[in-house]
This record gives C-alpha cells, structure tokens and sequence, in this order.
C-alpha cells in the first residue's frame, strides 16, 4: 500500500493524533488568504480610483475639503454651495485646460435606500469626468431626465428611481469601482433643477443657501469646479493660481491618491508581519506538536519497520502525514475566510473607509493557491524534525519504548 493511501487512511479514521495540527494550519491559511484578499481588494480599488478621479483638482467651499474626499473614498453624502462666478476666474488661468462645474445633494427620499445618497449633478456641455465612463450607446440613447447611478444603487422594476415624489428613467449603470462612485447617483443639471424644485415643494432645502431654487444653484450656485490642467504645466502651480484668485479649498488628485495609497500600505505592512509572525509561531508549535505525536507513537514505527519499511520510508510517511494535516487544515481556513470575507466586504470597506474592491476569480484562486502553499511549507521542517526523531531508534528499542 502506498504511503498516501496510509496516511489518508488513518487520517480517516482519527488515528494520527493530528487535531491540534490541523486547527493551527486552519488557522494559518485564514490569516493568509484573509491578509492577502485584504491588501489586493484596497490595492485594486485604489486602481479604480486613480484611473476614475478625471480632475487634476477639486476647488471646494473653504472648510469641504476632507468632505470632497468623503465622496470619492466612500460615498458620504453633502451639501455645499460656491458661487458660480469663479468659473470664468478659474477657466481664465495659465495652464487651466478645462473646468466643469459639478453640485452635490444629498436625498433621503429615494426609493432605492433608506439611507442618504449622493446626487451628483453634472453640465453635459462641460463635463470630462463622468460622461466618458458611460458607453456611447448610452450617449447616443440619452434622453432628457435620465439617471446614470453607481454600482451600488438598487433600481425599481423598470429601470426607475424615485425622487421626492417623481419618478426618473436609469439609463446606465457605471460598472463598479470600489469607490464612493458606486453609492452615486449621477444627473444633468436640468434633472437638478427639478429634485431641488421638488425637494422645495416638500419643505426641503439644499446646500448652504437655504433658499436657493432650482435655478439658483444651476446659475448662480455649484457645489465644486473639477478642472484638468494641461499637459507640461505644473499641478501644484495651478492650484496656487487658484487658491491666489478663488476664495476656495483645494483638493489636488494626486494628493488624494497618495493619501489612499498611504493608508494602504500600513494595513499591507500590518497584514504581512502578521502572516510571518503567524507563520514562524505556527511552524514552531507545530514542530512540538509532530515531535510529541511521534514520541507516542512509537510501536507504530516499529511496526513498519518490521515489515520492511526503512528510515527513508518512515521519514516519508511523517512528512506526507504532517503536509497532509495542513493541507486539509489549509482548505477548511479558506473555506471560513471567504465565508467571513465575502458576505462582509461591503461593511468592511465601510469600516476601513478606503476604495475596496474584490478582484476577480482568477486573482482569488492565485491567493488561495498562495495560501495554501504557505500552510503546506509551515509543516515540512517539523515533518522533516519529526521523521528523523522516529527513523533514527532501532526496532527493538521502539518496540521495548511501544511496551512501557
């Protein structure tokens, strides 16, 4: 009989005295695929965010700034209002490409939550931020009042969203992002005009001017200016221009990318000492655990050796035996990390507060493989230890031991 089918076999019917081994690989390859699912869910979204930010800058009401980042990281929902006017200030600066005003509001009457979502209204005629997202066929399709939402947005039958009272077509859907972009909820403005005239009629008000209409905030109010700067000019030049000209904030991208990335990487420096941390303390306990399972096992070795097996044979079987119990222990961890971490991912971005993502299948069977292959590592040097301890005593003196 060939050695897996023998550890397989006693395996089966609980005779390895390997429980304790087991539990700890579980717990091993957990923390691995945990980790490495973790840092790869917040590397890929902060991709997405880079790649979705558009602007070079954000000019914001003086005191929105951490606000503005709220949006993009997480979707908060605000309401603010700037003066229109710098527009023309703004567009009229060395280096400025392009700007486009854009007005946040936040609705509770949805009827796709029961929480607020953010209203991001855009100028079609100006925008660079949102409309190259959406395919051309949407454009091409474009119907006066239609919605564009987030990934995150539940829809009602028919593709339709209700605003205080009125019901909206939802005519595209962005793909998702891992960002606040997902929990958004994107309108021209002439669809602005009529939430806040709505909202108004209902005894709601919006932004900082609480009596602004409609046509208040489309003219005479934003919430932000997005502006893209042209290519060989400085980025942080430009934004002095417009902190020298516009009683604003400023909330450079590029800033914002470094802050997630920052973030990022004290979770990864955290997530990786954890794992070797876990690794070297689990690789040694378990290396006592194999030792003590062979000193009681004794008369099992002489056994083998009695009917033929040789050292070599005896150090094969504990090895195949020992990466056998972790690679079983490594299935079961992974198993319970994606039952924790799938159904939870959502709260745990929420909790983070930093773009999350979970990459594909192909990424998610890589990382599985990768745990695995940590866990299985973790039991060869106490397989090998364990092997030599039971190889290297004589027949007679195991079976003498096996006796006492």
């Amino acid at each position: 009989m060939k050695i897996r089918e023998i550890v397989f076999r006693k395996i089966k019917n609980g005779k390895t005295g390997g429980a304790a081994a087991f539990f700890f690989a579980v717990i091993l390859s957990f923390t691995v695929f945990a980790g490495t699912m973790l840092y790869s869910s917040l590397s890929k979204g902060a991709d997405n965010l880079k790649a979705r930010l558009g602007a070079d800058i954000a000019v914001v009401p003086k005191g929105q700034e951490s606000n503005y980042q709220g949006i993009i990281l997480n979707g908060e929902p605000i309401e603010c209002s700037f003066e229109r006017k710098y527009e023309s200030t703004i567009r009229s600066l060395e280096g400025v490409e392009k700007v486009t005003p854009v007005i946040y509001l936040a609705s509770l009457n949805a009827s796709c939550c029961s929480v607020p979502i953010q209203i991001i209204g855009y100028d079609p005629e100006t925008d660079f931020v949102t409309t190259p997202w959406i395919s051309d066929e949407y454009v091409s399709k474009y119907k006066e009042g239609n919605l564009i939402v987030g990934s995150n947005i539940a829809i009602d039958e028919g593709n339709t969203l209700t605003f205080f009272g009125r019901v909206y077509e939802v005519s595209a859907r962005l793909n998702k992002t891992g960002t606040g972009m997902d929990k958004s909820v994107y309108v021209s403005f002439d669809v602005i005009k009529q939430l806040i005239k709505d909202g108004n009629e209902k005894g709601i008000k919006f932004g900082d001017e609480s009596s602004l209409s409609g046509e208040d905030i489309t003219e005479k109010y934003v919430s932000a200016f997005l502006v893209s700067v042209k290519e060989g000019y400085s980025v942080d030049k430009v934004a002095g221009l417009i902190i020298r000209d516009v009683p604003g904030g400023i909330v450079q991208s590029k800033s914002l990318y470094n802050t997630v990335t920052t973030g990022i990487k004290l979770i990864s420096d955290t997530v990786k000492m954890l794992i070797i941390s876990v690794f070297v303390a689990i690789t040694f306990v378990t290396a006592i655990l194999h030792i003590y399972r062979v000193n009681n096992r004794k008369k099992e070795w002489a056994v083998y050796r009695m009917m033929g097996g040789t050292g070599t044979w005896i150090r094969s079987y504990i090895l195949t035996e020992s990466m056998t119990l972790s690679l079983l222990g490594g299935i079961v961890g992974i198993f319970f990390a994606a039952l924790f971490y799938f159904p939870f991912s959502d709260l745990i971005s929420e909790q983070i507060g930093l773009p999350f993502f979970v990459p594909g299948i192909p990424q998610i069977i890589g990382m599985a493989v990768l745990s695995l292959v940590i866990t299985a590592l973790s039991a060869v040097i106490p397989g090998i230890i364990a092997g030599e301890i039971a190889s290297g005593t004589e027949c007679y003196v195991l079976m003498r031991e096996g006796e006492n």
